[in-house]
């Protein structure tokens, strides 16, 4: 799979209803693309922490698709992801984060990261709360 649109049909295939019914919520999962270039965005949304506690949040536990079938929200994204990953497994975010090389500015700032605009970033809001 690769985008939104095919993850819908797919969904629609599953469930019944219509590809407007599932389309915001495979566009909000594959959502980092619009910034990564690469699957590296993926380590993002693609992960169980992602699908059990955020997704829910964002567009509730079901939703009702055209048919009138209740859905599990949890459900079609653990779909997407398998789709994603060849049907073959659901990454969690420790399947990510321990191929990542911890840097000394995650140490809760102790260093300054190498990042001009999120330095930036940072005067900004504070410069903001001054009043």
């Amino acid at each position: 799979m690769a985008n939104p649109e095919l993850h819908s049909r797919s969904s629609v295939k599953r469930w019944k209803g219509k590809i407007e019914d599932y389309i915001e919520i495979h566009r909000f999962l594959d959502s980092p693309k619009s910034t990564m270039n690469n699957v590296t965005g993926r380590m993002l949304t693609h992960n169980t922490w992602f699908i059990y506690e955020v997704m829910p949040r964002v567009f509730g536990y079901n939703i009702t698709n055209s048919d009138g079938k209740s859905v599990d929200v949890v459900d079609i994204c653990l779909l997407h992801c398998l789709e994603d990953f060849r049907m073959r497994f659901i990454p969690t975010p420790q399947d990510y984060l321990k191929h990542m090389e911890v840097q000394p500015w995650m140490n809760n700032g102790v260093k300054d990261i190498d990042n001009p605009d999120s330095l930036e970033l940072a005067i900004k809001t504070l410069e903001k709360w001054k009043n």
